[in-house]
């Protein structure tokens, strides 16, 4: 008997030391206990929720959502898994952890009948919210391009795929604006790499604070943007690509001999004309616009 009472105490000290928290969740949404979760730096405490059903302490959405989980492992007798992110003040009833919201895995597996007076499944949750950073860090730069933080190429022609999909699903107008710089060569012939990268930014600024909302914008290459925009028809965008060519043209780019000088561009816009028009149909049209326009007092076309 004293072994089997020493052998007890020392799981129990075990499961108390761990630093990942494990609770008991009742099939009637009550917490019923806790072990473990010393890690404060991840965790806050959670044994003021002993004893509270998980509509007291929980947002709405996110109660249901736990209750469903749970009931789910012990009707199935199976491992359930959930990723969920939680801020501790949106819990009543817990102190200390880490501010901000907090992203968990959660294992969750039913316990043996008759442990508790009802049916419960131990709730095994882990802080991964470090690892969540780290995947959003990848993500971003998988999508972004270095300098202007607008869309890479690889992405934003996946991008416009998607959105392409999307007008001729719902029957809707897409549109497509490129914007090619006319003098970025010779700046950087001029002035070097470093004043090219800022006539770069200034473009990539212009172009954005006129898109705004109302699209994606993405850098193609060195000295080309392209501007999806959904639910716009061509001559809505015509204007758009207009008013940013005008913004960028109104910056001043400031040289290392201390002069100025401005960007001017060439841009061409189309629209989704037929459902069975794809992207490369689109491109072609948008590229021969630019082609048009370039030897001409036009500096946007249609087409």
């Amino acid at each position: 008997m004293t072994e089997i009472h020493t052998t007890a105490s020392h799981l129990e000290a075990i499961a108390n030391a761990m630093p990942d928290p494990i609770f008991v969740m009742g099939q009637d949404g009550t917490y019923l206990d806790i072990v473990g979760g010393q890690a404060r730096n991840l965790y806050a405490d959670g044994s003021g929720l002993i004893g509270k059903k998980y509509h007291e302490v929980l947002p709405e959405q996110m109660a249901n959502r736990f209750l469903k989980v749970v009931q789910r492992a012990i009707a199935s007798g199976q491992l359930q898994e959930i990723e969920y992110q939680l801020a501790n003040d949106e819990v009543e009833g817990i102190q200390e952890g880490p501010k901000g919201g907090q992203w968990y895995e959660a294992r969750v597996y039913p316990v043996t009948d008759g442990t508790y007076e009802q049916p419960a499944a131990i709730w095994l949750a882990i802080n991964i919210t470090s690892r969540k950073h780290m995947e959003e860090q990848i993500e971003h730069l998988s999508s972004t391009d270095p300098l202007t933080e607008l869309f890479n190429r690889d992405f934003f022609l996946g991008l416009v795929d998607e959105e392409l999909n999307k007008a001729r699903l719902n029957n809707k107008s897409l549109s497509l604006i490129k914007i090619n710089l006319d003098c970025f060569k010779r700046v950087t012939d001029g002035y070097g790499h470093e004043i090219g990268d800022k006539a770069i930014l200034t473009a990539a600024h212009a172009i954005k604070n006129v898109v705004k909302e109302l699209g994606y914008i993405g850098r193609l290459s060195c000295d080309q943007f392209m501007v999806v925009l959904p639910e716009v028809k061509a001559v809505d965008a015509f204007r758009i690509a207009k008013l940013a060519q005008e913004t960028i043209a109104a910056q001043k780019i400031k040289l290392d001999d201390g002069q100025t000088t401005c960007l001017t561009s060439h841009a061409g816009v189309t629209e989704l004309r037929a459902k069975e028009e794809d992207s490369q149909v689109l491109f072609q049209r948008v590229n021969a616009a630019i082609q048009a326009a370039e030897g001409t007092r036009d500096i946007t076309r249609i087409m």
